[in-house]
């Protein structure tokens, strides 16, 4: 039996964010970003097999609290991803409402686990835990102009059943990627208020049972805040 499923577990390639802190306020974000994609194979009726890899287009959400000079709370949604709950500390320089040029540097660390249900060719429920780590540089030039980069680091599992199946040889689903190294550069064109962020980012990953793939992707973003 060879048979195909259209459940996919997707991973940002993207980051779309500022090294600077908010100083104290919020923002709110629209990104449309890059993924990469795996998709489950039940070839043979086994259920460990190689996952499809590609790299897809969808949308996220952001929104960043500002919970000192020097530190965000961050939630990330990405469409049919796992979400993110994180904390951003910016060790250098200044918050991006002061809009002051020079080096920024900051750190983020995030978690997340999701459980939903899909269905295609069998019932599946699946579980994703995620552990997020980034690294972000940044140099201002004006009020309105800031370039960045950075790597990431990113540990993700998803283990599932397959219910009411019948014929295959096992009913569980258990696929992890450790240490999925990723790298960003972009720019931020606006203020503090409303601004533009163009980035492109690329991601080395691999599956359990699966080799390993290099995706890249340009992302966009629109952001408020207050």
């Amino acid at each position: 039996m060879t048979a195909g499923c259209s459940q996919r577990i997707k991973v940002p390639i993207n980051r779309m964010m500022s090294p600077e802190a908010i100083g104290k306020g919020a923002e709110v974000s629209y990104r449309n970003t890059g993924y990469s994609q795996g998709v489950l194979q039940f070839t043979n009726n086994d259920t460990n097999n190689p996952l499809i890899l590609s790299t897809v287009q969808n949308n996220e959400f952001y929104l960043g609290l500002g919970i000192s000079e020097n530190a965000d709370l961050f939630v990330r949604v990405p469409e049919e991803s796992s979400s993110l709950v994180g904390l951003k500390v910016q060790v250098l320089g200044a918050p991006a409402k002061a809009g002051a040029n020079g080096h920024n540097l900051a750190f983020t660390l995030a978690m997340g686990s999701e459980r939903d249900e899909f269905n295609d060719v069998f019932t599946i429920d699946l579980k994703s835990d995620v552990r997020d780590y980034s690294l972000i540089h940044g140099y201002r030039t004006n009020p309105f102009v800031m370039y960045y980069d950075g790597v990431s680091l990113t540990n993700f599992r998803f283990r599932g059943s397959v219910k009411g199946a019948t014929g295959l040889n096992s009913n569980s689903i258990d696929y992890e990627a450790q240490n999925i190294l990723g790298a960003f550069a972009g720019v931020i064109l606006g203020k503090h208020d409303l601004h533009l962020t163009v980035e492109l980012g690329g991601q080395v990953i691999r599956w359990t049972n699966t080799e390993q793939g290099s995706f890249q992707h340009f992302g966009l973003a629109v952001t408020g805040g207050w």
